[in-house]
């Protein structure tokens, strides 16, 4: 294609999830970004001060050529990204439609433009996405690209002979049309009839997109991994709130572009896959449904915990009270499965592992990586790291050959005696060494870096233990997958883990936000934030930040 494929990108009141996606096109070299940024829906301060800052983040884009359109009111996701798609349409033969909560790995625009270059005389082919999950993702293929006839609503790219006619027709007129081409409503997911039929209500657009596909017969190339994951699974999304059981538990290291792209015809697993992801409400789920919307809350979870389903359950008045309710952590059972899982990948077996699940694709967690590049181009190229509650150097051995681009990394893990001990005898190395306490690792050499990843919760006084950490002299402090209640205060539950990964319970701390700012106080500048991969709830959320002191001639340990 001659002309450049734009991204188009749909902006609105989250500044913090903006910068990541800004990062994320930059770091993908896009060469130009039609921006449309949606206006308030009332004059709310904190709302009006949100969209300002998103405004303000797009204006200061100097690294690409961005034309930015200020929507004066608020139209609502499902009409910006109509109007804004239409405009696109009419001045470009192909471009990439990106929401402001979706990051990407390297290489994803290069990929998506390839394949939109690749297909761009076959009008059976109205889209590509970056976007995939293994529900969905048929077995054995070869390519590492497949077709399906469900379009995509996360990262795609599309020519403007295939939107043809989107504007036009509801989604609910486009569902009909499809049932006259012999597709049935539900045929790529109970949910799509569902959609159309809120499409005017919730101010959606994507049901009609999915339709207009099998209106005329088009189909999408999907990767077999996706590229692209979505980070507003939080209190401030207003179109993703059903959408956490889509989470991938990993993505790729980059995008790379295949050796040859698959013939066009869609897989023959796509509908079966599609309909088992979203099937249809039996009457027996209905009942459920109903009941339990009738039964208090407590009733609820009671029944939920004796039946063994994975959550957080009570609001315990102190941490003995939990104990007591749980079977705890420091247990042979646990131990032998961290210690089988670690030795996995440590022989080649899994290429990681979380939690004792191991994974067979190589993957990096690009905010926590992020985070240290930060800290090591602050340091100059060598970086003392400690893990506190690392269990066997997990994210050590998940992000070995990333840490080689860092410098000189050495990686220090503090876990409990016994495990220590085990890794000392069986996984330090050069780089991974282990020990039995804070005071014991720091006595040897001041960190760089205190890692605290999915450990706060876990510990009898969590802000006790983040102060000691603060003690340490370490300049920089990495809290990743910690869990915040989400109006404040400290809630302190047992969590109930799920059984295929083992029978266990412990004490789980959900710790306020604003205290964990105030505790390190003046001396600490909280220098990034992001969401994490964990699946929040009603009252909580996982969240990841990047504290640095503020004074870095002041490291020396208390």
């Amino acid at each position: 294609m001659a002309q450049r494929i734009p991204v188009v990108l749909f902006a609105y009141a989250r500044p913090k999830h903006l910068e990541r996606v800004l990062s994320c096109l930059r770091e993908n070299e896009v060469p130009l970004i039609l921006a449309f940024a949606d206006g308030a829906k009332s004059t709310d301060s904190s709302e009006s001060e949100d969209v300002t800052a998103v405004r303000r983040l797009l204006r200061a884009v100097d690294w690409t050529e961005l034309k930015l359109i200020e929507r004066d009111n608020n139209m609502g996701l499902g009409p910006n990204v109509l109007d804004g798609v239409t405009r696109a349409a009419a001045e470009y033969d192909a471009f990439v439609v990106w929401e402001d909560d979706l990051i990407c790995v390297p290489g994803t625009y290069a990929w998506l433009c390839a394949a939109l270059e690749r297909y761009a005389d076959n009008p059976s082919v109205m889209s590509v996405t970056a976007w995939n999950h293994p529900r969905v993702t048929p077995e054995h293929v070869a390519e590492g690209s497949y077709f399906d006839r469900r379009a995509e609503c996360w990262v795609w790219g599309t020519y403007a002979r295939a939107w043809a006619g989107m504007p036009n027709e509801v989604a609910e007129a486009k569902m009909q049309a499809a049932r006259q081409m012999g597709w049935g409503s539900s045929d790529y997911g109970a949910d799509l009839p569902i959609m159309a039929r809120d499409e005017a209500v919730k101010r959606t657009w994507a049901s009609r997109w999915l339709y207009h596909h099998l209106q005329h017969n088009g189909l999408c190339l999907r990767p077999t991994r996706s590229f692209v994951e979505h980070i507003g699974f939080d209190e401030s999304a207003t179109n993703a709130a059903a959408a956490t059981a889509w989470r991938n538990d990993s993505l790729p290291p980059n995008a790379e572009l295949p050796t040859q792209w698959p013939e066009v015809a869609e897989h023959p697993d796509c509908r079966r896959l599609w309909q088992k992801a979203c099937p249809r409400e039996t009457w027996t789920q209905k009942w459920r449904r109903r009941l339990r919307a009738r039964m208090p809350a407590a009733w609820v979870e009671t029944i939920r915990r004796r039946r063994g389903v994975a959550g957080f359950y009570g609001d315990y008045s102190d941490y003995p009270a939990a104990r007591a309710a749980s079977s705890g952590y420091a247990t042979d059972a646990i131990r032998q499965r961290v210690v089988a899982a670690s030795r996995a990948v440590r022989d080649g077996a899994a290429a990681w592992e979380r939690d004792t699940v191991l994974f067979d694709h190589p993957a990096v967690n690009q905010p926590l990586l992020a985070a240290l590049q930060r800290a090591a181009a602050s340091r100059r190229g060598t970086l003392r790291v400690v893990d506190f509650g690392g269990a066997l150097g997990s994210v050590w051995w998940q992000h070995r050959r990333e840490l080689t681009e860092l410098g000189e990394v050495t990686w220090h893990v503090v876990e409990q005696e016994t495990l220590a001990e085990i890794g000392k005898q069986e996984f330090s190395n050069e780089s991974l060494h282990f020990y039995s306490s804070l005071a014991a690792c720091c006595a040897e050499a001041t960190p760089d870096v205190v890692l605290m990843s999915a450990v706060l919760a876990y510990l009898p006084d969590p802000y006790e233990a983040l102060a000691c950490v603060a003690r340490s002299g370490t300049e920089w402090v990495i809290l990743d997958r910690c869990g915040f209640t989400r109006g404040g205060g400290d809630r302190l539950t047992v969590q109930q883990v799920p059984r295929e990964i083992y029978r266990a319970s412990y004490p789980c701390w959900f710790v306020d936000r604003e205290r964990v700012i105030g505790l390190l106080g003046a001396e600490w500048v909280l220098r990034d934030e992001w969401g994490t991969i964990d699946e929040g709830g009603e009252w909580f959320e996982f969240r990841g930040m990047l504290f640095q002191r503020a004074n870095r001639n002041q490291r020396t340990p208390a």
